[in-house]
């Protein structure tokens, strides 16, 4: 007899009934991302599924089955927090690569301009100017800080540039 159920083999006759007995066993495709199925009507099929699956690629991680296909995961995080290296994954091996490059940096000292990375290092650039041209200063670079104009002792002498005055004298740094 038949049970009208493709999913079923070897039906018989019991107490006037046909009854299906042995389910079908649907095989896969080979894809991960689809569970085979069988529906009574049409016979074996395949639905998606929302499994771990393994996109390839071994830096992503959490990959995930979508739509029948596996679908990428949150990528792997690489950083040396090293401002001279660039960053990145090796999607075969997953190894993190930290790569030298010659970006723009800064070495951390106020008394420099134009710091370069070099070897994976921030080297120090050219040094800050810090002349203010103010004879009754004392101008310095402070590492921290940047440029520094002191003001040099009262009564130092100096020139207003006016030639109506005469024993100019600097008072608080002017």
């Amino acid at each position: 007899c038949s049970d009208g159920n493709v999913c079923t083999q070897t039906d018989t006759c019991q107490s006037g009934v046909c009854v299906g007995a042995n389910p079908l066993v649907c095989p896969g495709n080979g894809n991960t991302c689809q569970t085979p199925t069988c529906n009574p009507a049409s016979g074996c099929g395949f639905v998606n599924n929302t499994n771990p699956c393994d996109d390839g690629n071994a830096c992503t991680l959490n990959d995930t089955c979508s739509g029948g296909a596996c679908q990428a995961g949150a990528p792997k995080t690489c950083t040396d927090g090293n401002a001279c290296t660039t960053d990145s994954c090796n999607p075969a091996t997953g190894a993190c690569v930290f790569t030298n490059n010659t970006l723009p940096c800064s070495d951390g000292n106020a008394c420099t301009t134009g710091d370069v990375c070099s070897n994976g290092v921030c080297q120090p650039g050219t040094a800050v100017t810090c002349n203010d041209n103010n004879p009754c200063t004392a101008s310095s670079c402070d590492p921290v800080n940047g440029c520094v104009h002191t003001p040099v002792a009262n009564g130092t002498s100096c020139s207003d540039g006016n030639v109506c005055t005469q024993t100019d004298t600097c008072q608080s740094g002017v």
